[in-house]
């Protein structure tokens, strides 16, 4: 016998025979009469949850896969498995099995559902018939009750089951619009629960990769890494953090290590109500991470009743690799990643390299290595024919593997700015980013610098305030809201968005150095010169440019001694390490030495130093851009 058949006939048992009853917990399950009780009460579920139940129920403590209780459930219509996870919510919201521990009803990740409660089977038999008082208590007329009882409940039920659907409808369509929709989304690193036995990585790791897969749909705003990555290990209450993050839902949970088993409890809120939007608890073996990763962004993508097309529905559902140590070690990368330190991005180098030779296939993993490596080239830590060239290599194997990443078109949009200076390639990539993925915030952004150094201020501004829409936390984005300004001259936009980035983060070191070259810009040397101390002082990155900018001020402001002494002991560092000519390039500048200008200069060019790019635009080279050589070499760069 079928196990569809079989639950029909449980359902339809005929009157006067013995039926099962199944209890568990405060609840009965009555079969026949389609009836669920809690504490002798009536509990009101629609029919497709009755039947979802009473068929877990009978497979108790089986796994039972999704396709078979969709054809079991829904024999007689096409359902999608978005219907089968409403109607399991529903469920487990009647049973009171909403809590971060399952009682009842337990999700196997990228498998199915099962039913984990201890269940008393019982029989029971015809109620005795009651007193009869006159002809419609008869024994004939009371035989036909129980049937017109179930009709009466069947209608009912239906038209419960009507309500609900209807209640879906018009809560997807509130979410997807109107003044409760949810359009944006936090995605908060997962807490650990036994931080001794769960490593560090696991937490910001899985939600990095619900960040990507949500973000590649391009129909989700979601918050960057970066700008969740300061929540890792606090206790804050996630309702602040989403009116701090400017979004409209936040997805929070915890994960946990178990005996050959991990668990991963999520929970999503509307953060203008607090109300629960949905929450679930996965769990699997440690080897299928992925799979649980799959199920979260799934179920979010869900429950923000996000409507998506074919392709991003094919993208969420994609398995990234089905390589468990392969996906481990790409998650140890990201995690050291998204520190954006020049050690940091070492360490996640060697993780990702580690992750593609594990899968040759992992395309993401190859992505994660060419947003590295530029990183590091347009940090000026790593010379940059060493950083972009493998750069590149790992871009275009990103893309040979899955040409629909818009992070590695923007990573190799990035490398024809920075290094190839090839303008209209980049161009052509930043564009294709955006248009694969117009929520990813960092497309924008480098996509602005891209327009910035062309002299396209307009759009730069344009795209730049679009990448701070997107993040508006992120301390990268409002940066370059401040660059952008700067490289168009408006000096006061300029500092008012550096100071935003301070009030943000005190501790952002770059913004220091950035806000210094505003003043210097204005020939405001002293206030430049106490920005670039600090930016010092928090030991910034790009600590060779920094000192060319001390040198510049110091120079311009009198004091030449000093500034010759920077020229010096960066000529010298040249000898042992990788120092950007750019920077003595700057020195000179203030030195008023023109010939040491162009001779630093065109040493930058040979190098293909990053900081090149701003050549056209960069207010700080105004006094050397009316000599003929600075002109040849704007030639030479292609501009």
């Amino acid at each position: 016998m079928s196990t569809e058949k079989q639950v029909l006939e449980t359902i339809t048992a005929p009157n006067g025979h013995p039926r099962p009853l199944y209890e568990f917990g405060p609840f009965r399950v009555d079969p026949s009469e389609r009836l669920l009780l809690r504490d002798g009460l009536p509990v009101s579920v629609t029919i497709k949850a009755f039947d979802t139940l009473l068929f877990l129920i009978q497979r108790r403590t089986h796994l039972v896969e999704k396709s078979e209780l969709m054809r079991a459930v829904w024999a007689d219509s096409f359902v999608e498995e978005g219907n089968l996870a409403v109607t399991i919510s529903m469920l487990r919201k009647a049973l009171g099995d909403e809590g971060a521990e399952r009682k009842y009803i337990q999700t196997v990740a990228k498998r199915g559902y099962r039913f984990i409660c201890d269940v008393r089977e019982t029989l029971a038999a015809e109620p005795p018939l009651p007193v009869a008082t006159g002809p419609e208590n008869s024994v004939s007329s009371h035989r036909e009750r129980p049937q017109r009882r179930l009709l009466i409940l069947g209608v009912g039920a239906v038209c419960l089951a009507s309500l609900a659907a209807a209640i879906v409808v018009v809560r997807s369509r509130a979410l997807r619009g109107g003044p409760a929709g949810i359009r944006s989304l936090a995605v908060l690193p997962l807490q650990l629960l036994n931080s001794e036995a769960t490593p560090e990585y696991l937490g910001l790791g899985i939600a990095d990769a619900v960040i990507t897969k949500l973000g590649s749909t391009g129909q989700i705003v979601v918050r960057s890494t970066t700008a969740v990555t300061k929540y890792q290990h606090a206790q804050a209450d996630p309702l602040a953090i989403g009116r701090e993050q400017q979004v409209d839902a936040i997805l929070s949970g915890h994960i946990e290590a178990l005996p050959g088993r991990v668990r991963v409890t999520v929970q999503l809120l509307r953060v203008a109500d607090g109300n629960l939007l949905w929450a679930d608890t996965f769990e699997d073996d440690p080897q299928h991470l992925f799979d649980l990763e799959d199920e979260v962004a799934q179920g979010t993508a869900r429950a923000m009743a996000v409507r998506l097309s074919g392709g991003a529905k094919m993208r969420l559902a994609r398995p990234d690799t089905r390589d468990s140590k392969a996906y481990e070690l790409y998650l140890e990368g990201r995690y050291f990643w998204s520190k954006r330190s020049a050690e940091g991005l070492r360490r996640s180098i060697d993780y990702f390299q580690r992750a593609t030779a594990e899968d040759q296939q992992y395309a993401q993993a190859y992505a994660g290595l060419a947003d590295a490596h530029a990183m590091l080239g347009a940090f000026g830590v790593e010379p940059i024919q060493e950083a972009y060239p493998g750069a590149k290599q790992a871009a275009l194997k990103a893309l040979r593997l899955d040409d629909s990443l818009a992070e590695a078109h923007a990573s190799l949009g990035m490398i024809s700015f920075f290094y190839e200076w090839n303008w209209p390639q980049a161009e052509r990539e930043f564009r294709h980013a955006i248009a694969l993925n117009p929520n990813y915030p960092m497309a924008r952004d480098w996509y602005a610098l891209n327009l910035a150094t062309l002299g396209r201020n307009p759009e730069a501004l344009n795209e730049v305030l679009r990448a701070e829409e997107l993040d508006p936390l992120s301390l990268t984005v409002n940066t370059h809201v401040g660059r952008v300004n700067y490289l168009g001259r408006r000096y006061d936009r300029a500092i008012e968005a550096f100071r935003k980035v301070v009030d943000l983060d005190p501790g952002f070191a770059r913004t220091y150095m950035r806000l210094g070259m505003v003043y210097a810009a204005q020939g405001d040397f002293s206030s430049a010169i106490r920005q670039f101390q600090e930016a010092r002082r928090l030991n910034v990155p790009d600590s060779a440019l920094l000192d060319g900018l001390l040198g510049y001020a110091e120079g311009f402001s009198g004091n030449k001694v000093q500034a010759r002494n920077i020229l010096e002991k960066l000529a010298e560092r040249s000898r042992h390490e990788y120092v950007p000519s750019f920077g003595m390039a700057l020195v000179c500048v203030g030195l008023g030495d023109r010939d040491g200008v162009f001779q630093w200069l065109e040493r930058a060019y040979e190098d293909h130093s990053t900081y090149m790019v701003y050549m056209k635009t960069d207010p700080l080279l105004d006094p050397v851009r009316s000599d003929p050589r600075f002109t040849q070499l704007l030639h030479k760069l292609g501009f």
